[in-house]
């Protein structure tokens, strides 16, 4: 019955049946170490169940806590990249506001520049014509002032 069911426990204990004198004395102790041995087994595999239910359990949370910052860094990605986009047109922006205030600031200058050009021109002219409207002043009192007049 044994070599039938490819069970070696089967095996051996149709072996002490068959060695024995006295069959239910030997059939009885050989029922008993195989209720002894299944229960064995049957403890070390609920406990070896048990570490692995615990096991998983905690991989299984360890896992989700782990998807959750997962989740959360691609949400601060998002928000970071969505932010760097801003500040990159913001810039561009500004860029273009430098460009046009520089552009308005060299224009000033010229004008400027121009403008004092003609200043000291203007002022050159002013102090010519002051020199010979000194000058005119003391001819006039100097003929005036003499003693032709009187």
């Amino acid at each position: 019955a044994g070599t039938r069911l490819s069970s070696h426990i089967l095996s051996a204990a149709a072996l002490r049946v068959m060695v024995s004198e006295d069959h239910f004395v030997k059939v009885r102790a050989i029922i008993k170490d195989l209720l002894e041995r299944l229960d064995a087994q049957a403890k070390a595999e609920s406990t070896q169940k048990s570490f692995c239910d615990t096991e998983m359990a905690k991989e299984v949370k360890g896992r989700d806590t782990q998807q959750g910052k997962v989740e959360d860094y691609e949400a601060q990605i998002e928000v970071k990249e969505a932010e760097k986009q801003q500040l990159l047109k913001d810039i561009a922006e500004l860029s273009a506001a430098i460009a046009a205030n520089q552009k308005a600031l060299k224009e000033a200058t010229d004008l400027r520049d121009k403008e004092h050009i003609e200043n000291t021109k203007t002022v050159e002219d002013a102090g010519v014509g002051k020199d010979a409207v000194e000058h005119a002043l003391e001819v006039l009192k100097a003929y005036y002032s003499g003693k032709s007049f009187v």
